[in-house]
């Protein structure tokens, strides 16, 4: 389509800006020496991407102009901040993992010296020699990881590398859904005439924001039905391929899209439905200068509110003694949920909310495959959606299923997961599944309050209204948490032996195991990586979740696909025939370090709970028992985890 190369335009931001401007309009100042500048389209992109007061160059095309206007909607932020008296920030403050030092050298942050010659002439050469941009991001990615894309305080929270990858999604989808202007208008325009005619445009033209969840409706009984994660990984892949500069975000079973208003989301039933799968969707149309992520945005924020108050009000009540909180329960709660801040703020979001949906700017629905008006049984045993045409009769016990033909496609496919099939061959005893999950509109809500939390940290006034969260810092999250995904995934194969892994998605893992104490294994692999990757989120209502079930390889999986597809808690435990653990992200560490000497009193507070539980507990308060002093390890743990989780936690040391 063009030779822009779009992902290259920042990449004067690898000099000092002291010397050569960014876009390079200065050069080659007075730098001796130094290579010419050799004229192709990539320069084009550099020289002309800006159009404001900072610089003389501005677009002087129509693909410049799109370029111009995707480096904006790519960027962090929308508005300017403005910390007085803060030096330029170069390295990156993620909102997960702060920094432990600001770093007010380029050069520092680059490991390379940014104004000198050689660095200099080293970029010019290789822009002159109209390069790919694989090989730019080769040669160039580890310095744009390391250099913020905006050094402002407050606005250094995105990396140079998002940016640019960023940049080039929105270059190729405006490019192809913005009027084109011919550039002869162009040729004959002023700066002004060219500035204004950018304004109108991002001020005008809308896009949909659209965030769709794949539903699976075949129930994953058995282990052979586990090809339906595969088939989604299949479904995934199309919607990328087909929707290359559209998709910004892949989850477990969601996709966040940009789309143009005359896109048709029933384009995508073809894809979805091939397998018998829907989708639910939401969808927002927005101007391109407040493009936010989250198409659900309003209602994300009543509920956001919502919680506010109610931790409010409970925050409140428990100052009143018991015997008055009747009485001022009334008062309270009108101040809170009728007066308070919060309840203003409800209220005019629910006024935002009427509008979208009397405009038809906001819409919430589902896409179904094409269904019969009426199913005449036998009804698929798996999907519950189709007529059962075919028989499935499994070859051990003889049993027979009446399949649609879609489900019985996906159970003939071929495994993917051969280690599965081994481990059900010899009839293993000890499986875990793990599942890491992450919730989108909760990972919002909390990068907007850390968010907030920084710019207060500097002395921005109203931090609450200027922490948006734009593409940018969602997309820079999306590169730290696919490593997190692979980091762990490395180190449960490195702790377990290969012949005992299966992954079966990129959040999604099985392991063999000897015995019952690995699962505190993989919560301690887990607990270093996620403190290595998000600490932040140890503060705050986390929004990565991690799931373990640990059965026998003959255990109904849909049983363990119940709790592992809808992770309500931040780690949650569920061993089979044992019992649960259910912790905060902030409380797993420290249940990690529970220490238990004496390992016969785990034995007996186990044995006694296999009679009765509420028996085991009263022996552990019990001052009559002669172990009672040798108990106080597992009464203090249980006053910080409760009783269950510590149960569990003495079942599975006890094995």
């Amino acid at each position: 389509m063009t030779k822009l190369k779009p992902e290259m335009h920042d990449i004067g931001k690898l000099i000092d800006s002291s010397i050569i401007k960014h876009n390079f309009e200065n050069y080659p100042n007075e730098l001796k020496d130094v290579p010419p500048i050799k004229k192709n389209p990539i320069w084009e992109g550099i020289l002309q991407h800006h159009c404001s007061k900072d610089f003389k160059e501005y677009p002087k095309n129509f693909k410049t102009f799109v370029l111009s206007i995707a480096d904006s909607v790519a960027s962090a932020t929308s508005r300017h901040i403005e910390v007085k008296g803060e030096p330029p920030r170069y390295n990156i403050y993620k909102l997960w993992n702060p920094p432990d030092s600001n770093i007010h050298e380029l050069s520092k942050v680059t490991k390379e010296d940014t104004s000198s010659i050689n660095w200099i002439g080293k970029i010019v050469e290789f822009i002159n020699k109209n390069p790919s941009v694989d090989e730019f991001f080769e040669i160039f990615g580890k310095y744009l990881k390391a250099r913020t894309e905006d050094a402002t305080p407050g606005s250094n929270i995105t990396s140079l590398w998002t940016h640019s990858k960023l940049t080039a999604l929105f270059y190729n989808f405006l490019y192809d859904c913005l009027e084109n202007v011919s550039d002869k208008w162009f040729e004959i325009a002023t700066k002004d005439e060219i500035g204004d005619y950018i304004r109108r445009v991002r001020e005008e033209n809308k896009i949909k924001i659209v965030k769709i969840r794949i539903i699976l409706p075949q129930r994953p009984v058995r282990i052979r039905d586990l090809n339906i994660f595969d088939v989604l990984k299949e479904v995934k892949k199309e919607i990328l391929k087909k929707y290359p500069n559209n998709v910004i975000f892949v989850g477990f079973n969601e996709l966040l899209l940009i789309l143009p208003l005359n896109k048709k989301l029933e384009e995508m039933r073809e894809i979805v439905s091939k397998y018998g799968f829907w989708f639910e969707y939401v969808e927002r149309v927005q101007n391109l200068d407040q493009p936010y992520p989250d198409p659900d945005r309003v209602m994300r924020l009543i509920n956001k509110m919502q919680k506010i108050q109610y931790k409010k009000f409970k925050e409140q009540i428990a100052k009143v003694p018991p015997d008055k909180r009747k009485k001022a329960e009334e008062g309270i709660r009108k101040t809170i949920f009728e007066k308070g801040k919060e309840a203003k703020r409800i209220a005019e979001l629910w006024d935002e909310y009427h509008h979208e949906l009397s405009e038809k700017l906001y819409k919430k629905s589902s896409i179904y495959a094409n269904l019969p008006d009426q199913i005449n049984p036998p009804i698929c045993e798996i999907c519950q959606l189709s007529r059962a045409t075919e028989k499935w009769i499994d070859e051990e016990s003889g049993i027979v299923e009446n399949l649609c033909k879609n489900c019985l496609h996906i159970r003939k496919r071929g495994s993917k997961f051969p280690k599965l099939d081994e481990w059900e061959k010899e009839g293993a005893d000890r499986i875990l599944w793990i599942r890491i999950g992450l919730d989108i509109n909760e990972l919002i809500n909390v990068l907007e309050d850390l968010y907030a939390e920084y710019l207060r940290s500097l002395g921005v006034r109203e931090p609450e209204e200027r922490a948006e969260i734009r593409f940018s810092v969602l997309s820079e999250f999306d590169w730290d948490y696919k490593e997190f995904l692979s980091k762990f995934r490395d180190k449960i194969l490195d702790s377990f032996e290969e012949n005992n892994f299966q992954q079966i998605l990129e959040d999604f893992v099985a392991v063999k195991i000897k015995s019952l104490k690995d699962v505190f294994t993989v919560l301690r692999i887990f607990d270093d990586i996620f403190s290595e990757f998000f600490p932040k989120f140890k503060e705050v209502t986390s929004s990565i979740k991690l799931g373990v079930v640990c059965s026998n390889i003959k255990y109904p999986f849909l049983e363990s696909w119940r709790i592992l597809s809808d992770l309500k808690y931040d780690v949650h435990v569920c061993v089979i025939g044992k019992g649960e653990i259910r912790l905060n992200m902030e409380q797993l560490t420290p249940f990690l370090e529970i220490k238990v000497k004496n390992k016969a009193l785990i034995h007996k507070l186990v044995a006694m709970s296999e009679i009765s539980e509420k028996l085991a507990e009263i022996m552990l308060y019990d001052r009559a028992d002669r172990d009672y002093r040798k108990y106080k390890p597992l009464r203090d743990a249980i006053r910080k985890f409760g009783y269950q989780n510590i149960l569990t936690y003495a079942k599975i040391m006890g094995g």
